[in-house]
């Protein structure tokens, strides 16, 4: 009995030291990577020379590094290998083969004036007049350093110029960026009022000017660790419409029959993000935070400050099989009356409730919460042409079947006439198709409900650089 027991303490201390085993990475070995600085990629990596590696981890380990360097957006392929193994000393380098992303992009602009593109057809009869037309000049890695710098030049329904830059690394250890901004847009048309939580747009025979809105400033960045986020803006505002939008429109456009607009606006941003792949998560977690506050004392036409809270979980029941929900709550401390144009909730962005997209929510409080089952059924690499420049010669092609059921509150006290889907909870939801292409260009058509008995189909896209 006792050589029994004796085999039984062998065979279970082998197993143990055969799943403790561990490598000690030697070297952090990169190719391909011919414009990305190597800093940049090991920013991304919990794989560095020093570091301890579990055997037994290999595979989820290099999975999710992999997807953390896809995320940035700077590359098309990312594979990730043990090489130089030796047993004896139990060290180990890793190579990491990387084919880069195209990230010169002059293109020119042809983008709708709508929130999206089911409001466009449905709602404005898909009117040419309702598009912009230009040119947009991007470079999401122009030292480098993935360091975006983008200008943007359009007319037709909105006349807009922008120029942005962000420069990621720049003090404490790489771990601190700075960057700015400038924008001034105006329009013919004007969104004026809410009723039926349907927009109101209005504009002059003459076609006057009847909005302009400027913003210029600066803001730092500091990413202490892979996984954390923090931003300061600090920008100056200046909104203006003609006096015929507060004369007879509407008086609260910017409260009081005020047509001019100027506030300093300062704006923190927090993200702990834990997810894999950012651009579409497949696993993890995301906490994040926003604290604004518009008008710093310095003019007296607009003061308000809100705070915006919320949490991502992505769990993994299956390789291909992904439970989501996604939580966001957002509220005014500043409890006074806020103006028409600053009175945004949901329906401005893509953060509404599936079946909804026909609709605005404007309020000065709200809480939504998205959930989703997605199922992977497609993940493979396609040859294109061989005639387009080789970054596009492969595509990444996966695709996702998705069913979501959402919900939200908005809570609004002044903007109530006609607003019905306000101050009550409202549900929806479907089935859905999602494309992803090059890991950062998503297509999404969503066939969704209503709790008001509606349903269609809907279009939405989104570049994720």
């Amino acid at each position: 009995m006792s050589k029994f027991f004796w085999l039984v303490f062998l065979l279970l201390s082998f197993c143990y030291q055969a799943d403790a085993q561990a490598v000690v990475i030697q070297e952090l070995i990169i190719l391909g990577n011919e414009k990305t600085k190597n800093k940049v990629i090991e920013r991304e990596l919990d794989l560095l020379p020093g570091s301890t590696l579990l055997l037994k981890e290999i595979e989820e380990r290099f999975s999710r590094n992999r997807l953390q360097l896809l995320s940035t957006g700077l590359f098309n392929q990312v594979r990730i290998n043990l090489k130089n193994y030796q047993v004896e000393s139990a060290t180990a380098d890793i190579e990491i083969i990387l084919e880069e992303n195209w990230y010169l992009f002059p293109v020119p602009i042809f983008e709708l004036a709508d929130r999206n593109f089911t409001v466009w057809v449905k709602e404005q009869d898909a009117k040419l007049s309702r598009t912009n037309i230009g040119f947009r000049l991007g470079h999401y890695n122009t030292t480098g350093n993935r360091d975006p710098l983008r200008l943007k030049i359009h007319f037709g329904y909105t006349r807009k110029y922008e120029l942005t830059y962000d420069y990621p690394y720049w003090l404490v250890d790489n771990k601190l960026g700075i960057g700015g901004s400038i924008f001034y847009s105006e329009n013919r048309e004007i969104a004026y009022q809410t009723l039926g939580n349907k927009t109101q747009f209005h504009m002059e025979e003459d076609e006057r000017r009847l909005l302009s809105r400027f913003r210029i400033g600066p803001h730092l960045k500091y990413r202490p660790t892979i996984n954390q986020y923090h931003s300061l803006r600090l920008e100056f505002h200046h909104n203006q419409i003609a006096p015929i939008v507060a004369e007879q429109l509407n008086s609260d456009y910017f409260l009081d029959g005020q047509t001019d607009l100027r506030f300093f606006f300062l704006e923190y941003d927090f993200n702990y993000d834990k997810r894999l792949y950012s651009q579409y998560p497949q696993g993890g977690y995301l906490l994040f935070g926003n604290v604004k506050k518009e008008g710093l004392g310095f003019y007296e036409d607009y003061d308000n400050l809100s705070v915006e809270l919320g949490f991502e979980i992505h769990h993994t029941l299956t390789k291909n099989v992904i439970l989501s929900t996604r939580n966001k709550g957002k509220t005014n401390l500043n409890r006074g009356v806020v103006a028409f144009a600053n009175n945004t909730g949901l329906g401005w962005t893509r953060d509404i409730v599936s079946g909804y997209e026909l609709y605005v929510m404007d309020g000065t409080d709200y809480f939504l919460t998205m959930n989703d089952l997605k199922w992977k059924f497609i993940d493979r690499n396609l040859n294109t042409v061989k005639w387009v420049p080789k970054q596009f010669r492969k595509m990444n092609f996966i695709a996702f079947l998705r069913f979501n059921v959402d919900a939200a509150i908005v809570n609004e006290r002044t903007y109530v006439s006609t607003n019905t889907l306000n101050n009550r909870w409202i549900y929806g939801g479907g089935p859905a198709l999602d494309i992803i292409f090059f890991n950062n260009f998503l297509f999404s058509f969503e066939y969704s409900f209503n709790d008001l008995g509606e349903s269609g189909l809907f279009f939405h896209n989104t570049i994720a650089f």
